[in-house]
C-alpha cells in the first residue's frame, strides 16, 4: 500500500517540478511518506457538477445513466475539500471534473478556493472543448496553478477551435489530448470477476459527494443505488480516515467494481466521445 502511493506520488511530483532531479525526489518523498509518516493522496477526482452539454455513449463517469443532473454547490465542494485537506497532508493532483466543468456557474470562485489551499499541489481541469467559458473565469484561470485538459472529439473541433485561441489569448494553461481513445468498459451489469487488477482507473481516486471512492465510476455506481456505498467519509476523525484510506490504497477492489469491466488492455477500443443517438 505505502509503496504505491510512494509511486504514484512520485509520478506527479516529476510533472509538478521537473526542473529538480529524480534522486531530490525520491528523498524528499521518502522522508514525507516513510520517516514523517504524512497521509498523501496522489491523485483526487472531484465531481463540481454532472450536467453535460453533450451525451457520451460510453461515458466513464456513467453521467448519461443519472436521471437527475445538477451542479454542486460552492459551499458543499469546499466544504467537502476543507475536510479532506483537513485529513491529509497533501495532494500532489487535484483533477476538478464532472458532467462538463465549464457549465458550473460558480467555477471561477471554487477555482479561487483550490488555488488559495497551498496542499494542493497541481490542478486540471477537464473539458469536452465544446464550451468557451466567461472572460470572467478564464482571468481567473490565468492567475491559478489549474491546466486546462482538453478532450480531442472530432465533432467538436469548430468550437474548440475556439475555445484553444481564448485560452492561448488570456495566458491559460492547457494541454489538448490530441489522438485520444477510449477503452469499452461495458455496461453496469453484474459480472463473475472483478478486472480491478488490470484497471488502470484504479488510482483514480474520486471525491464524490463528501466521500471518497476507489474512482469516479464506482462513486457513480454507487450514487445510483446499484451497489454498496463504499466512501470513506470526509468527516471522519484524521487517524480513522487514514485508517480507511490505507484499506482503499490496499488492493482491495470496490463491490462496484463486478459491474464494469475496467480500462484494461483487453477492454476494446472506441471512439472518443460517441454520442448517444
Amino acid at each position: 500500500m505505502r509503496r504505491k502511493i510512494y509511486c504514484e506520488s512520485l509520478h506527479y511530483l516529476q510533472k509538478i517540478a521537473p526542473q529538480h532531479s529524480l534522486l531530490r525526489h525520491k528523498a524528499e518523498l521518502f522522508l514525507r511518506q516513510y520517516i514523517l509518516n504524512k497521509i498523501e493522496i496522489p491523485y483526487v477526482e472531484m465531481f463540481v457538477t454532472t450536467r453535460c452539454n453533450l451525451r457520451c455513449k460510453y461515458c466513464s463517469n456513467l453521467i448519461p445513466y443519472l436521471t437527475v443532473k445538477e451542479d454542486e454547490r460552492f459551499e458543499d465542494v469546499t466544504e467537502d475539500l476543507r475536510l479532506l485537506l483537513e485529513k491529509v497532508d497533501c495532494i500532489y493532483r487535484l483533477k476538478i471534473h464532472g458532467g462538463e466543468v465549464f457549465l458550473h456557474p460558480e467555477l471561477k470562485s471554487i477555482v479561487e478556493f483550490v488555488d488559495s489551499q497551498p496542499k494542493i499541489k497541481s490542478v486540471r481541469i477537464a473539458t469536452n472543448g465544446s464550451i468557451v467559458p466567461s472572460q470572467e473565469v478564464l482571468g481567473c484561470l490565468a492567475n491559478s496553478k489549474a491546466v486546462v485538459q482538453i478532450s480531442d472529439y472530432s465533432f467538436t473541433q469548430n468550437k474548440r477551435e475556439e475555445l484553444l485561441k481564448a485560452l492561448t489569448a488570456n495566458g491559460v494553461k492547457y494541454i489538448f489530448l490530441a489522438g485520444q481513445e477510449w477503452r469499452d468498459m461495458g455496461k453496469i451489469a453484474a459480472r463473475k470477476e472483478s478486472s480491478y487488477e488490470e484497471c488502470s482507473i484504479k488510482r483514480c481516486v474520486s471525491l464524490c459527494d463528501g466521500k471518497i471512492y476507489l474512482c469516479s465510476r464506482t462513486a457513480i455506481i454507487a450514487k445510483l443505488g446499484l451497489c454498496a456505498d463504499e466512501g470513506i467519509n470526509v468527516g471522519l476523525p484524521r487517524r480513522e480516515f487514514a485508517k480507511e484510506l490505507k484499506k482503499l490504497y490496499s488492493g482491495k477492489y470496490s463491490s462496484a467494481c463486478m459491474m464494469c469491466d475496467g480500462d484494461t488492455e483487453r477492454a476494446r477500443i472506441i471512439k472518443a466521445g460517441e454520442q448517444i443517438v
